[in-house]
């Protein structure tokens, strides 16, 4: 593990990072196999013709969707996460999770095997979701904040490496026999087993004595006391509120986007199945991995406001690309649109993650960050079933202007990139008039 000069590595957080790295990469295997848009492009190539249009056109909306939706249910598993051993939760939670991928192979191709395969998704994305709530709690113990976002980065490269490179497999048997997915979905799953085997030996710097904390505190939290929290933070953080009604909106684009995506290139571009996952998975992942560098290092030397008021223009460049690709059926501005996209989400992946971190202390950040992932799971459960209706509602012949969906997307995240500005130069006026 490198270290710059300014903010080097300490010798223990080293230590702890080759574990971290190896429980990663495999979970990342099994995580490709419940990606939104590789799950998307699989419903929608699969299913169309078993069940109804609209309800196929639902269940890309809701496996794509999945990822984020998952997150509304993030604080009960922070709560119950309270005082339990966390390695051992991480361990069953990796488990639990494999489990659910694997039943995406057990599927039939018929509408019962839609219903099964969009309840084994959002199930598992759920599980993972929970992962991810307590897996925060061991990186803020094990890493100092000055160096954490280098060292998510570095995490988060090797996962979309991982991911790409997985995800173009799926890509490739979809489309020379479909019927092999089911057994790179079964694979991926015992991957995902054996990334819970690698974690259940990982170390927590002040394990025994976070656990004792969080016991002393635990009969006082409730799942109503925590909302009642989560109410009282939000009124009372003025810059913490209007940071997540800007998230709210412009996150809102970014996760309408990926379901009518799915849907427009499958009826409106003559893409094979290979190419379908090639845009809204590997490509972007790609991307992802060659910029989060250039992203990591952007936040560890700015407030997340200023981060984002910069960061939030590639997402608006990339939903441009692909609207204007689906407006004038330019199939090289979808493949633009990919690369464009996983620029922005190598930035937003670290955004989210670590953001909330800029609002509190350690004591706090857990709850910052349930309530960020609550919000996200609410506006992911709302905005690609939207979308996709949005886009059913334009298609009708008396409008014929399906195409044009996107546009919906690109308003939100636009509005909300304009609300960043805001917040940023609020912020930037503030601290002038403070210094003087």
């Amino acid at each position: 593990m490198k270290s710059t000069a300014s903010n080097p590595v300490p010798r223990m957080a080293q230590a702890l990072v080759p574990r971290e790295m190896m429980s990663w990469a495999l979970v990342s295997i099994c995580l490709a196999a419940v990606e939104g848009g590789v799950v998307g492009v699989l419903v929608k190539n699969l299913y169309t013709g078993v069940a109804s249009p609209l309800w196929v056109n639902v269940a890309v909306a809701l496996t794509s969707g999945a990822p984020a939706f998952a997150n509304i249910l993030s604080f009960v598993f922070a709560v119950y996460a309270q005082g339990r051993d966390k390695v051992r939760l991480l361990t069953t939670l990796l488990t639990l999770f494999s489990i659910a991928t694997a039943l995406i192979a057990l599927a039939p191709q018929s509408a019962w095997g839609l219903l099964l395969l969009t309840v084994a998704m959002v199930a598992a994305r759920v599980f993972w979701s929970a992962t991810l709530t307590v897996r925060a709690a061991v990186w803020r113990a094990n890493f100092p904040r000055r160096v954490r976002a280098r060292i998510t980065g570095q995490m988060g490269t090797l996962s979309s490496v991982v991911i790409a490179i997985t995800s173009l497999l799926i890509g490739f048997l979809l489309d020379v026999a479909e019927d092999y997915f089911r057994w790179i979905w079964l694979f991926s799953a015992v991957a995902g087993v054996a990334a819970a085997l690698v974690y259940r030996n990982a170390k927590v710097r002040g394990h025994r004595a976070m656990l004792r904390r969080e016991q002393a505190q635990q009969t006082s939290v409730s799942l109503g006391q925590r909302l009642l929290e989560f109410k009282t933070v939000l009124g009372q953080d003025r810059e913490f509120r209007d940071y997540m009604l800007g998230m709210f909106v412009f996150g809102s684009g970014n996760l309408m986007l990926l379901a009518p995506l799915i849907v427009i290139m499958n009826e409106s571009f003559a893409l094979s199945r290979f190419d379908q996952v090639m845009i809204t998975s590997t490509v972007a992942l790609v991307a992802f991995a060659l910029s989060i560098p250039f992203w990591a290092r952007l936040l560890d030397g700015s407030h997340i406001i200023e981060y984002r008021a910069r960061q939030c223009w590639a997402f608006v460049l990339a939903i441009l690309c692909y609207a204007v690709a689906a407006i004038s059926q330019l199939e090289a501005l979808l493949w633009l649109g990919s690369i464009t996209s996983g620029i922005a989400y190598a930035g937003g992946s670290l955004g989210w993650n670590l953001g909330h971190n800029d609002f509190t202390d350690d004591q706090k950040a857990t709850l910052y960050m349930g309530i960020h992932v609550t919000l996200t799971g609410m506006r992911g459960l709302i905005m690609p079933p939207l979308g996709v209706l949005f886009y059913e509602w334009l298609k009708q012949p008396e409008i014929a202007m399906g195409n044009y969906a996107l546009l919906l997307p690109l308003s939100l995240s636009f509005s909300g990139s304009c609300w960043f500005l805001y917040l940023r130069n609020r912020r930037r006026s503030q601290t002038d008039v403070g210094a003087t």
